[in-house]
């Protein structure tokens, strides 16, 4: 005769299970912005609220590794023809003790452009055509003087390594829509002197990395096609395996906030749904060629950038959140005149085009793009010789941003006359410029944090920051 339990005592032996389900439930409504990290806590990348309405729904983030030379492409100086050849009238600090103090002009010509009257350099005939739809910041600095350092202050926060880069950040927060592809992935024409760390997740949850995909349809992303030999029940039977058995290791050893096993089993089924999904992205082969033309594609200088360029358009248009593309090369010590006019040809008609594809496809006032590189170039030659080069600047450079709320034609900041150094109560680090991306995403820079080492981490950690409402609509 079975003997019926009393209130007391049914409480008492399933308050575990009812425990576990309210968990559950709240853990499921909590994933966005998770900042206790406790046992248990689901990392995915499922959508997540912001924390107020965001003018941005996507970010395509553009990195030339290396140094651009703003001052010869968007930043000209009268100052620099006034002084070429002479000393420069202060001095200017390099990398190098008693570095070079001889001014060097641009060696390109510079006009004004569109509606706001922008100067550009030859350099860039096709951005000419889209002047008027970007915000400069001309006030740009960065305390970091060496490529390694100033690539992880610029797409980390932090100037060393071991830290998540800003994609991840997004991906943490937000999630994404399309759950057949990663909230945030890379696209390199060239890499950065620092690797895949530029895209790295560090010690947030694996998941929120950064995947490098290629613009080959065929295999897009590292071993993602599934062999002809295995069918598809075949191929399910596995990867439902694998996942219980991971499963089943994670409850013996009782470590449900082990990243690495979480982020193992998300990352088999995200594999399983992309291997659709990503060889459809990557195929452009329905783009009409007078798209192809307008990323570039029809050039073999600039077709490889070009390439990058039209899949990040496509990646946003299915809804990934994040997409960055490196172009990598632009360290230009010495000819720069021989090796700038290759370097800003193989980007000016694929940028050009990026712009004025998302603004003809409604994807423009939804879609953040942002350009820079580390740093910029220095005033003046970087050693006395046949064919100098400029040497790295933190001190003063330009960068852009477009759409997603950001004020069309206007500028923010200028540096001195030789374009050295940002003028002091305009400057803006790569601090700022992350807190105005997340603060276009709806999300607030101080709030978006994550529990590492016994603190709660953000993007900018305790860098000042602020965003840079000036470029704002």
């Amino acid at each position: 005769m079975k003997r019926r339990l009393s209130r007391r005592e049914a409480l008492r032996q399933t308050a575990g299970g009812f425990g576990a389900l309210a968990a559950g439930c709240l853990m499921q409504g909590e994933k966005g912005f998770a900042s206790g990290g406790a046992a248990g806590t689901i990392y995915d990348q499922t959508p997540k609220p912001s924390h107020f309405p965001a003018k941005a729904k996507n970010v395509i983030f553009i990195y030339t590794a290396g140094g651009a030379s703003t001052i010869d492409m968007f930043d000209p100086k009268p100052a620099l023809e006034k002084y070429d050849g002479q000393p420069a009238p202060f001095e200017i600090k390099g990398r190098a003790i008693n570095g070079s103090q001889q001014v060097m002009a641009s060696p390109w010509s510079f006009k004004q452009y569109g509606q706001s009257g922008r100067p550009i350099s030859e350099l860039m005939p096709e951005f000419r055509k889209i002047v008027d739809d970007v915000a400069f910041i001309r006030s740009m600095t960065t305390d970091r003087i060496d490529h390694s350092t100033a690539q992880f202050t610029f797409v980390t926060g932090r100037g060393f390594t071991g830290f998540p880069a800003i994609g991840s950040w997004v991906a943490y927060g937000l999630g994404t829509e399309n759950q057949n592809l990663p909230a945030y992935i890379a696209l390199e024409a060239g890499s950065a002197t620092i690797g895949a760390r530029a895209y790295s997740s560090a010690w947030l949850p694996p998941v929120y990395g950064g995947t490098l995909m290629q613009t080959d349809p065929e295999a897009p992303m590292f071993d993602i096609r599934r062999p002809e030999d295995v069918s598809v029940e075949d191929q399910g039977r596995v990867l439902d395996a694998v996942a219980g058995l991971n499963r089943a290791q994670m409850g013996r050893r009782d470590i449900h906030a082990d990243h690495e096993f979480e982020a193992r089993i998300k990352n088999y089924e995200l594999a399983a749904r992309m291997q659709l999904e990503a060889m459809k992205v990557a195929d452009i082969s329905k783009e009409t060629e007078a798209t192809k033309t307008l990323y570039g594609m029809d050039d073999e200088g600039s077709r490889d950038f070009g390439n990058r360029c039209l899949l990040a358009r496509r990646l946003v248009e299915s809804g990934v959140r994040f997409v960055q593309i490196i172009s990598g090369g632009w360290d230009t010590h010495s000819d720069i005149a021989g090796a700038l006019p290759g370097l800003t040809h193989s980007i000016d008609k694929p940028l050009a085009g990026l712009i004025t594809d998302l603004k003809q496809r409604g994807m423009l006032d939804e879609t953040l793009v942002v350009w820079s590189s580390e740093f910029g170039r220095l005033p003046t030659i970087q050693a006395l010789g046949k064919n100098p080069g400029r040497d790295h600047n933190p001190y003063g450079f330009n960068m852009w941003m477009a759409g997603a709320g950001v004020k069309p034609g206007v500028d923010y900041g200028t540096t001195d006359e030789l374009g050295y150094a940002a003028v002091p109560e305009y400057a803006v680090t790569h601090s700022h410029v992350h807190a105005t991306i997340l603060h276009q995403l709806g999300v607030d820079y101080e709030k978006l944090t994550y529990p590492y080492e016994g603190r709660d981490e953000s993007l900018v950690g305790v860098n000042p920051a602020r965003v840079v409402t000036e470029i704002l609509a």
